[in-house]
């Protein structure tokens, strides 16, 4: 297998997937940092694979000395402990949509004139520019016209915080972390986590063990996101994608080569394009029929973890499926549900 070709494939799909969840929210494309954050993380995972850090240095194109300069200042940019994200605006984008948010507040008309006033050296067609994405994108509207055309400010429901739910679902995937490590993974305050932990606790979902005296470390022993809580949406992404790309690491780090009816690591890829209602309806039911099998799995063995506590489960076996449907033609599948946001 050229594993080398098969990175550079997938880079375009990564940028897909950054891009479009980043559009989701477009006053937080921050993407200025994501090369260095990338390469935080891609050293530290080639680290704990046992890989030294010449080499790493040597694929990087880097001096050892040089390399070793660049990771102290990522680590304390990155690190388990990391500065939080400045509270202010942080590109154009914020910057625009803060002028106008101020001058409402303000009592201040937010014309073309008072922003670039506001925002002195932006270049004019910066400027215009960016007021028109945030237009279309539905965080500002104009109001008026000619001398009187003004911007204001769109009410928006704002983004939904962490919850407990997503501290789980970190400290399950990935536990057991300490304190620090799981801020800079949720990117919060080291106290809001400690009230996560506390509500996971209380829930009695919780482990804790000490890593080195007076530095405890936490995992969870479950958790489950059901159906139908927006709210939850994030950690159940998150979740999703963290299963497919564990799996995909697991096989290939075993060095597993090709697919098998024997396989319990692996996974299967089909795209079926189908004529009728009839077919289509079918296949449509096997998303709808696999979460029903996955709840009941998942009651029963949570009723054996009640029942036996004293004696832990031998192994864990993740499971993960995606359904998506597109139209090949226009209204030709116009009956078929919409897929979710």
């Amino acid at each position: 297998m050229n594993f080398a070709t098969l990175v550079e494939r997938t880079v375009p799909l990564v940028a897909e997937l950054f891009a479009t969840l980043a559009t989701r929210n477009p006053l937080r494309m921050h993407f200025a940092d994501i090369a260095d954050k990338t390469l935080h993380e891609l050293v530290e995972t080639l680290a704990g694979d046992g890989i030294s850090q010449e080499a790493i240095a040597a694929s990087l194109g880097l001096t050892i000395t040089g390399f070793r300069a660049k990771m102290k200042r990522l680590r304390e940019t990155y690190g388990a402990e990391p500065a939080l994200a400045p509270s202010g605006p942080r590109n154009l984008l914020e910057r625009v949509f803060t002028v106008v948010e101020e001058a409402e507040a303000a009592g201040k008309r937010a014309t073309f004139a008072h922003i670039s006033k506001a925002l002195r050296g932006v270049k004019e067609d910066s400027l215009r520019g960016v007021l028109t994405f945030l237009v279309r994108a539905g965080h500002l509207a104009v109001s008026g016209q000619g001398a009187t055309k003004r911007y204001v400010v769109v009410e928006r429901p704002a983004p939904s915080a962490a919850t407990s739910t997503d501290a789980a679902v970190i400290l399950f995937r990935h536990g057991p972390l300490t304190l620090g490590e799981l801020a800079a993974r949720l990117i919060l305050p080291e106290a809001e986590c400690a009230e996560h932990l506390a509500t996971l606790r209380a829930a009695g979902r919780l482990t804790e063990a000490a890593r080195a005296p007076g530095v405890p470390e936490y995992r969870v022993t479950g958790f489950h996101i059901p159906l139908d809580t927006p709210s939850l949406q994030t950690a159940a992404l998150y979740d999703h994608l963290s299963a497919v790309i564990g799996a995909v690491c697991r096989k290939v780090r075993a060095n597993q080569r090709g697919a098998s009816l024997a396989d319990v690591n692996g996974g299967a890829t089909f795209s079926f394009d189908v004529y009728d209602d009839a077919e289509a309806d079918e296949i449509l039911g096997f998303l709808r029929d696999a979460r029903e099998r996955f709840e009941r799995w998942l009651a029963a063995t949570e009723a054996r973890k009640a029942a036996d506590p004293e004696h832990p489960p031998t192994r864990r076996v993740t499971v993960y499926v995606g359904q998506s449907v597109e139209r090949l033609l226009d209204g030709a599948a116009s009956g078929d549900p919409a897929e979710a946001p």
